[in-house]
């Protein structure tokens, strides 16, 4: 539990790019995880004993990976609670909310402003075909290079990935990856078994869960008002039960886990 709350990126979104691109410049790659406290109850992160071998191996990326953003409230509420009970004592004991959907945009946009547009490649792999395909058209339309784009229920063709990466040189190349669910986190899995293509490649890869669906507009967000006073969870759940249900249980798990691991102190 310590390791994984200890790697959550503790600064603001501004920072975050800066410490993004400085990670990228140094090592030429990069990797970025979400996590939100769906993900914590489903693959068992604070259980060591009852984790299975992929639920270890999902743990094992989260940990490898350069960045862990926190993705949601409950994720932040239980970290500040675990400072608050001195089970980790963290500089910055509030957590900002880098959710996927927010900050990978924020993120892009950013890059975009520093760089050109010229400057910065987009890779895309998951979701439906034809989520990704709407999903393509719309950052396309928003000015981004996107050079690749592919649905994520088939294999990820690397040497046409790789073909199209060979036409661009000194740019920043990003692969964002929508496909995963808190219980089958295709996504990490994936970035573990490809870790030495992603160095070679050259890459940020950003695991990114549902990003495409927003940007397809199969899923809509909540209202701003919604948004700053932490209700986007419901309006999901209420908007789609079906999809967001279990997620939304899992994370109600946060009230055990708090008495449990921070009040108790169990292992």
């Amino acid at each position: 539990m310590k390791a994984v709350l200890e790697k959550l990126y503790q600064g603001d979104k501004e920072q975050l790019v800066q410490d993004l691109l400085q990670c990228y410049k140094e090592q030429a790659f990069c990797i970025v995880n979400f996590i939100y406290f769906s993900n914590i109850v489903a693959q068992n992160l604070f259980n060591a004993q009852e984790r299975s071998n992929n639920q270890d191996d999902y743990r094992k990326i989260l940990l490898k990976g350069d960045f862990l953003l926190p993705d949601g409230i409950a994720v932040q509420i239980f970290y500040f609670c675990a400072n608050l009970f001195h089970v980790i004592n963290t500089p910055k004991k509030r957590l900002d909310n880098l959710n996927g959907t927010d900050f990978s945009s924020f993120f892009l946009e950013r890059v975009r402003e520093m760089y050109g547009n010229h400057k910065i490649c987009l890779l895309m792999y998951g979701a439906k075909e034809t989520e990704v395909e709407k999903a393509r058209k719309y950052i396309a339309y928003k000015g981004f290079n996107v050079i690749y784009a592919q649905d994520g229920y088939s294999d990820f063709e690397r040497e046409k990935a790789e073909e199209k990466l060979e036409e661009y040189q000194d740019t920043v190349n990003v692969l964002l990856v929508g496909r995963s669910t808190p219980t089958n986190p295709l996504q990490e899995m994936r970035t573990l078994k490809n870790y030495q293509k992603i160095k070679k490649n050259n890459l940020i890869v950003m695991n990114v869960w549902g990003l495409f669906d927003w940007w397809a507009w199969s899923q809509k967000r909540a209202p701003k008002r919604i948004r700053t006073i932490k209700l986007e969870w419901l309006r999901r759940l209420i908007s789609d039960p079906k999809r967001n249900l279990k997620k939304v249980l899992n994370s109600l798990q946060i009230i055990p886990y708090i008495f449990r691991y921070l009040v108790l102190k169990k292992k």
